[in-house]
């Protein structure tokens, strides 16, 4: 048996088996998942200046400060004629790099929670 980096591996006869810590899958699942938010902005982003809009995105990914649990919350502050097709490919970019996310249309945000999070968002474009 020998240790490495949160990664057990034991040989059984000629076989070897890795046996992944729970502190490991944490931290590699973390790691993804801060791969996977910078491409989806960049997305996001020529979206918005397509549109003529932007996306506020907040928590965790606007603060760089992913865990393996994080999600990915955006307000959307697009053009009304514009709103369903930028909810859509919020889900559906979020669905292909593997994220949960949280979506709110700014024209139905709560005065509050815009004020809460204008300190912290991160604009796009």
């Amino acid at each position: 048996m020998s240790w490495a980096a949160g990664t057990l591996i034991f040989t059984v006869g000629a076989v070897m088996i890795e046996v992944v810590t729970v502190s490991e899958r944490k931290e590699r699942e973390t790691a993804r998942r801060q791969r996977a938010a910078d491409p989806l902005m960049v997305e996001l982003k020529a979206f918005a200046q397509r549109c003529g809009g932007h996306f506020s995105v907040l928590g965790s990914v606007a603060q760089q400060r992913l865990s393996f649990d994080s999600d990915f919350d955006v307000i959307v502050d697009i053009p009304p004629e514009q709103e369903v097709a930028a909810v859509e490919l919020v889900e559906d970019l979020c669905r292909q790099h593997g994220l949960p996310t949280d979506i709110r249309l700014k024209s139905h945000a709560n005065e509050r929670l815009l004020a809460r999070v204008a300190d912290y968002a991160v604009i796009l474009p």
